[in-house]
């Protein structure tokens, strides 16, 4: 879907995404349509009083609106495309509390690593720029690691340990979402993992996998405590169970 607009004037690109249903795949509500990790991200806000929360790939702005009735926190949002980016403009230009970003997420982020305004803490990251041949995964996690202390990062199109009927991006050797792909930063090794606890078969939507990582301390704490997500352990820890 989102390649249909990667090679169209910005201008162009705005419009043609206003055209409904046929271009969203049905996918009409946030987080991928998945009702089932919406709840455990709103179950995620009401347990932790997050200060910060910064989305990498604004796309249609759907999970960026949501968000934004969960907290009155301030909001960044980053997204590459000019043409997502104009479209979201429209979507987002009365809500106050968000603000877009245009650019390469990590480049951004690296930006926000450095604003005081940014750094409330703990921070939501929700992480799902990755599209095709550009996988800013691991810079965007070195530079989260690097500024912040206290943070939840949720990571879309994940592959979920556990459970195969989860979907997840596989874009050829060494660019699969999956867990071995952390491995290649020890700097992420001590960050606490949490699976969805819902079966896919259960969820709604697109079914995308998900995983969070979480830093040690008060916020793993209280993410031990929920339902909605089962805890792995350490990432070093979870790599010794996790399929290769």
């Amino acid at each position: 879907m989102r390649r249909l607009f990667e090679h169209v004037p910005a201008s162009v690109g705005g419009h043609l995404q206003r055209l409904p249903a046929p271009l969203t795949l049905g996918i009409t509500g946030p987080f991928n349509g998945m009702r089932q990790r919406t709840a455990a991200v709103g179950a995620m806000f009401a347990a932790i009083p997050f200060g910060t929360v910064i989305e990498t790939g604004t796309y249609r702005a759907l999970t960026t609106r949501h968000l934004s009735t969960l907290t009155g926190a301030p909001i960044a949002t980053i997204e590459v495309n000019p043409s997502y980016y104009r479209f979201a403009q429209g979507r987002l230009s009365k809500l106050p509390q968000v603000h877009q970003f245009l650019g390469k997420s990590p480049a951004v982020l690296e930006q926000l690593r450095v604003d005081p305004a940014w750094h409330a803490e703990p921070v939501f990251f929700y992480l799902d720029a990755h599209w095709l041949h550009d996988l800013p995964l691991l810079d965007e996690l070195a530079v989260v690691r690097r500024g912040w202390t206290s943070f939840v990062a949720l990571i879309d199109d994940f592959r979920v340990d556990g459970d195969d009927g989860y979907f997840y991006d596989d874009y050829g050797p060494g660019k699969a979402l999956i867990l071995p792909l952390l491995a290649k930063d020890p700097g992420l090794a001590d960050l606490h993992v949490f699976w969805p606890n819902a079966r896919a078969a259960d969820e709604t939507g697109a079914r995308r996998g998900w995983v969070v990582l979480a830093s040690p301390g008060d916020v793993t704490d209280a993410l031990t405590k929920l339902p909605q997500v089962r805890a792995a352990g350490t990432l070093a820890q979870a790599l010794e169970g996790s399929p290769e």
